[in-house]
């Protein structure tokens, strides 16, 4: 196939399955979060496989990006009055539908990693070739 897998990325694909694993505990409780596990074992996949890299970063970002906007909702939106519990679900709904907040603590390392690090754009790079 390509290079030998990296540990980084079988330390992250580990990660992303303990997070997966979490949420299904929590889906026990919650159905909703049984969706964030899906979410959570594609990303591990995408990760394992170095395939659909653009897929991989862009379902990180908009965890990221959803959780952030949903953080300063609650925390800001004060003045929009009903208006605040919308865009707040809006924003909820996408966060647990792209991994949840447990993929969102994972997604700080993996973004870096991505961005600024040379053994994940590598991986990525070999396998797409």
């Amino acid at each position: 196939m390509g290079s030998s897998r990296p540990g980084l990325v079988t330390l992250f694909c580990a990660g992303l399955l303990v997070c997966a694993l979490l949420m299904a505990w929590g889906g026990s409780m919650a159905a909703g979060y049984c969706v964030c596990v899906i979410a959570l074992v594609l990303e591990a996949v995408l990760l394992w496989t170095g395939r659909w890299r653009r897929t991989f970063e862009i379902v990180l970002l908009v965890n990221q990006v959803s959780g952030l906007l949903l953080i300063l909702d609650l925390w800001l939106g004060g003045g929009l009055g009903d208006l605040k519990l919308d865009i707040s679900g809006v924003c909820l709904l996408i966060n647990l539908a792209v991994g949840g907040p447990l993929l969102a603590v994972a997604a700080i390392p993996l973004i870096l990693s991505m961005r600024f690090g040379a053994r994940l754009p590598a991986w990525f790079a070999a396998q797409a070739a």
